[in-house]
């Protein structure tokens, strides 16, 4: 067998030269960005398309390559419906509606040396619906110029045919895992031909956030992912975001009666890509959608054969055996409510109308009181606060308790980090869920972004040390910098939140002792 040297990638130092990776899959050719000599390779299919008689099966593997692949441009994201939140096109600005779309892209350093790099697998979050590993603002580029990493995207099917579970209703064999399925096979593709591209398959870490972060923490509780992957930085994930059979279930009668108004064919087989993503979008309206199913309907399932345990479990029970690092941003619920009109004329009575459900009163009155005067105390917070009350409370109650949870559950021995910067043009949004992407991936700056990031101070310095804490987490488990583990109730802040805001992990579990953790879930 050839050593890792000798099949590396096929380079010199100029960088006018064509790369080309001689992997166990086949050969493949990338290009090289001219501005930094970072090495790409766009659109790697990582599994055959899941079309035709493969659309509701898990990914199956591709047979290796005689011909050079020209991995010269992105895939197809994942089929999905137009969303407010996230604009997601296809490689030349198509919409995104074809199901073919088990691609990854690999970014390298522009020098290979005969070290081999740890390697960073990003999952991309969007409420399991939509968004794509090819988004502007997950260009590996940035991270893989350092020389330190190489850096894998990957898209992986989403909605109704990445986690609708069919088959206990009908004769699809969906388990609805098919989208945790396909983060598998992307893992295992790295496993087998990151050798090629300079990378270690023995040091690999996965960092995802929202759902990808969710979506790594349901992996962490998967047997068969056991040695695939050694690290985790999970990004505002709630590691509860799991279905049971009979909710999934549940779902999958509601979304195929709503199917039955969409679909010409008259078959759940032979249904259009438009007309599932048509019923994708009722159950997403359906007024009994988060009582019934939560606020992300579409996800993993406990299925009793993937997933087994659930995450907190099985890190307690020392079945997940990896590095650690978590966090969430200080203002994450902004975002949604921002986008939703009634969310900025609540009241005590209306968030109690929205919570009581969910949380008794006995213990849901000491958290709103906590929180009203918490919102009280801001100055110059753009929110009304009553408004300000209702983000601050499901701020922690869906992103930052789940994490310190976990991370208990992990023996305390993770990182924890809190990211407080907020966005300079945008007020309403400040900290919010997902503005610290541009930051990890040193995108901020990127104009297609302008309309997004734009006026902080120093945002390059807040970006490089974010970015040097990934990287050193990635090639030994340790961010560096002084960062101390949580078992010492130890949180890092990155960015300086106007309002001034204090954290404290301690005071903050105190303030949830007696929620369990399946209340905490239940919003989701």
């Amino acid at each position: 067998m050839t050593s890792d040297a000798s099949i590396g990638l096929q380079f010199n130092n100029s960088r006018h030269t064509t790369p080309i990776a001689e992997t166990p899959a086949g050969p493949v050719i990338g290009t090289i960005d001219e501005a930094t000599g970072v090495r790409r390779f766009l659109g790697i299919p990582y599994a055959l398309p899941p079309v035709g008689d493969l659309r509701w099966l898990p990914p199956q593997p591709l047979p290796p390559r005689q011909t050079p692949l020209r991995a010269l441009a992105y895939g197809m994201p994942a089929a999905q419906n137009p969303s407010a939140l996230i604009e997601v096109r296809g490689p030349n600005g198509e919409p995104p509606e074809s199901e073919d779309c088990l691609y990854l892209n690999i970014y390298a350093p522009p020098v290979a040396g005969d070290k081999k790099l740890p390697v960073m697998l990003w999952l991309h979050g969007g409420s399991f619906y939509m968004g794509s590993g090819c988004q502007d603002i997950y260009n590996g580029g940035f991270l893989a110029a350092s020389g330190r990493a190489i850096v894998v995207t990957c898209n992986y099917r989403l909605g109704a045919l990445g986690f609708l579970r069919l088959c206990d209703i009908t004769d699809i064999p969906s388990s609805g895992n098919e989208g945790l399925l396909d983060q598998i096979a992307a893992l295992k593709w790295v496993s087998a031909n990151i050798a090629a591209f300079g990378g270690d398959r023995d040091n690999i870490t996965l960092f995802g956030e929202s759902a990808g972060a969710m979506s790594i923490a349901a992996l962490m509780a998967v047997p068969r992912c056991n040695g695939l992957f050694h690290r985790a930085i999970v990004q505002s994930g709630n590691p509860a975001a799991i279905h049971s059979r009979d909710r999934a279930n549940h779902l999958a009668q509601a979304f195929v009666e709503f199917l039955d108004k969409f679909n010409d064919s008259g078959s759940l087989r032979e249904a259009s890509t438009r007309s599932l993503l048509q019923a994708q979008q009722a159950v997403l309206s359906d007024q009994r959608m988060e009582r019934n199913w939560g606020q992300l309907p579409f996800k993993p399932v406990y299925d009793g054969e993937l997933l087994i345990a659930e995450p907190l479990k099985a890190l307690k029970s020392g079945t997940a055996q990896l590095s650690l690092m978590l966090g969430s941003n200080l203002d994450e619920w902004n975002l949604f409510s921002a986008i939703n009109p009634q969310s900025f004329t609540l009241d005590n009575r209306q968030i109690r109308e929205r919570l009581e459900w969910l949380l008794p009163r006995n213990l849901l009155d000491p958290l709103l009181d906590h929180y009203y005067r918490v919102a009280q105390s801001l100055n110059g917070n753009p929110w009304p606060e009553w408004s300000r009350t209702w983000n601050l409370l499901l701020t922690d109650m869906v992103f930052t308790l789940p994490g310190l949870r976990l991370l208990e559950a992990h023996g305390g021995s993770g990182f924890h980090y809190h990211f407080a910067q907020p966005l300079a043009a945008h007020p309403l949004l400040g900290a919010c869920h997902a503005v610290e992407l541009g930051y990890v991936f040193g995108t901020h700056g990127a104009p297609s972004l302008q309309s997004l990031y734009g006026g902080e101070i120093n945002a390059h310095l807040l970006s490089n040390s974010i970015r040097e804490a990934w990287l050193n987490f990635a090639e030994c488990g340790d961010p560096g910098g002084g960062w101390r583990t949580f078992s010492e109730r130890h949180s890092r802040r990155f960015g300086e939140h106007p309002a001034g805001r204090p954290f404290d992990t301690t005071e903050l579990a105190a303030l949830w002792q007696h929620i369990p953790d399946e209340l905490l879930t239940g919003y989701l």
